[in-house]
C-alpha cells in the first residue's frame, strides 16, 4: 500500500464534536507508517502539510442549505473535488477511508469513479444517536448510512458493542467489520484489504 487518503468533514481548526480530536490523535501515527493524506472542508481550497499529512482543505460551494441533507449532499461534492485533486496529483489511487456518514459517500463516490478500495470508520450510527428512526431526517441519514457502510469494502469500529449493532440492524457479515482501536491495529485492517 502506496497511500491512505482520509476524508473527514472535521479536523482542527474544524471542530464539530469529538471526531476532529480522534483524527488529530491517530492521523499523525499512520503518517508515520504511510504516506497519509487528508482531505477536509476548509474556508478555501487550499493544500498544506502538517505532522507529515497531505492536508486538502476544500471550501464550500454552498454557502447555505434548506436542509442538513442537501448540505451533506454538497458538502461530499466538495470533498469529491478536493480528493480528486489529491489523486490527480499524486498518480495513484489511494486507499480511501471515510470518517463518519457525513463525508461517507464521497467515499461511495472515489470507490465508483477510480477503484479505490473503501474503508469506513464508524463511530456512532444514527440508532445509536437517536434511538429510533422516528422522522424522516432519522430515516434518511440511515438511508445514507446503510447504502455507505455496505459499499464499503471493510468497516472500521472501536467496539464489539458496535460490530453487534451493525450486523443486527445495518446487515453487515461479520467478515467486512475490523476491529482497530488504535494506529497499528488500523493498519493490520488496511493490509487486510490488499489480501
Amino acid at each position: 500500500m502506496k497511500q491512505v487518503m482520509h476524508i473527514s468533514w472535521e479536523y482542527p481548526p474544524w471542530v464539530v464534536g469529538e471526531l476532529s480530536q480522534e483524527l488529530k490523535s491517530l492521523l499523525p501515527e499512520i503518517a508515520k507508517r504511510v504516506r497519509t493524506i487528508l482531505v477536509v472542508r476548509g474556508d478555501r481550497d487550499w493544500v498544506t502539510e502538517a505532522d507529515g499529512i497531505r492536508i486538502f482543505e476544500c471550501a464550500s460551494s454552498i454557502r447555505s442549505s434548506p436542509h442538513i441533507l442537501a448540505y451533506i449532499h454538497a458538502l461530499n461534492i466538495d470533498l469529491l473535488r478536493g480528493a480528486s485533486k489529491a489523486i490527480h496529483e499524486g498518480g495513484d489511487v489511494p486507499v480511501v477511508h471515510t470518517h463518519d456518514w457525513v463525508s461517507g459517500l464521497a467515499g461511495v463516490y472515489l470507490k465508483a469513479c477510480f477503484g479505490a478500495p473503501l474503508v469506513a470508520s464508524v463511530y456512532t450510527t444514527e440508532l445509536t444517536r437517536s434511538k429510533a428512526l422516528g422522522s424522516l431526517l432519522n430515516m434518511g441519514i440511515f438511508d445514507i448510512e446503510r447504502y455507505y457502510f455496505n459499499r464499503s469494502d471493510l468497516v472500521v469500529i472501536k467496539s464489539l458493542e458496535m460490530k453487534e449493532h451493525l450486523e443486527e440492524n445495518y446487515g453487515l457479515e461479520s467478515g467486512k467489520i475490523a476491529l482497530a482501536r488504535s494506529a497499528d491495529e488500523l493498519m493490520e485492517a488496511y493490509r487486510r484489504l490488499q489480501e
